[in-house]
């Protein structure tokens, strides 16, 4: 953390008032199949996964969560909350506002210590799922905890912590920023274009490195250092979100998807699927249409 933000610790949080709402703070399970019907508000909902697993549905998308998983839903997006897990569901929950004032005293703050308030602003995005981060649990039980005790100075530390929070959330949304800046690599741009353009077809990282005009394992370096996957896990992520967009049509068979997206039998998209959501094309549909 930069000398500027923590010039900012020592000067604004013990001797200025809170400038965030908390409305919701609590630590809540959930019965399996307990269905939450599709909704919105002006508040920030964040989410931490203790126990069990569920999906949240924004718009038109399904977001597997699972154990030590994090959400962070922007305000006005529309969505909801279905418990796919047998044992249930128990969730850290936040829902809060931040008031201008607040996001104005990071002026002089570094954009890379602050990438989460500035995306907020720009509402850029829906939401942003954090792929196990304890930190972001833990750093929202203590919140909770202050906020219920009530102890001395309760509203500084809740402050500090709530600034915790801000980081750490920064810290996760500028590595996603720094990883898709890295993708401009030209052979991995190149490499990637042509999985975008031949996702549907029959794929081979040999043929795909013959055409970037590299060997194999150069090509499979490369993905590791800028995409933290290989060519084939990219390829077939690519087959699986486009798989998701027709899944929103019901009028378009799961066998014609499958074959559609470039697997050669259901059977293997089914186990694809399974693999990148929990549960199967099919139970995806079913959530999908009785939200």
């Amino acid at each position: 953390m930069g000398n500027q933000f923590q010039k900012y610790l020592e000067n604004n949080t013990a001797e200025t008032p809170n400038n965030f709402l908390l409305e919701i703070f609590r630590i809540i399970s959930f019965k399996p199949e307990f269905h939450f019907q599709m909704h919105s508000h002006k508040r920030i909902e964040l989410n931490y996964i203790l126990q069990g697993s569920c999906v949240m549905k924004l718009e038109n998308e399904l977001i597997k969560l699972n154990q030590n998983n994090s959400i962070l839903i922007f305000p006005n997006s529309n969505h909801d909350f279905y418990v796919d897990s047998k044992s249930g569901v128990k969730i850290i929950q936040l829902e809060f506002q931040i008031d201008t004032e607040f996001t104005s005293s990071f002026t002089d703050i570094p954009k890379s210590e602050i990438s989460f308030l500035l995306n907020l602003q720009t509402q850029s995005s829906s939401y942003l799922k954090i792929p196990n981060n304890r930190e972001i649990g833990n750093c929202m039980d203590r919140i909770i905890k202050e906020n219920k005790l009530k102890l001395t100075n309760f509203q500084s530390l809740s402050k500090l912590y709530f600034l915790e929070l801000i980081l750490l959330l920064s810290r996760y949304n500028y590595r996603q920023l720094a990883t898709t800046k890295q993708q401009e690599n030209e052979y991995v741009v190149k490499a990637m274009n042509i999985i975008h353009a031949n996702y549907n077809t029959v794929f081979s990282v040999s043929n795909l490195a013959k055409t970037c005009n590299i060997s194999d394992r150069y090509l499979r370096k490369l993905f590791h250092i800028h995409l933290e996957s290989t060519p084939q896990e990219y390829c077939n992520n690519l087959r699986i979100k486009k798989s998701v967009d027709l899944l929103a049509d019901r009028n378009i068979p799961i066998k014609e998807i499958a074959y559609s997206v470039g697997y050669s039998t259901p059977q293997y998209f089914s186990r694809m699927f399974k693999d990148k959501y929990g549960f199967s094309p099919q139970t995806y549909r079913k959530i999908l249409f009785e939200s």
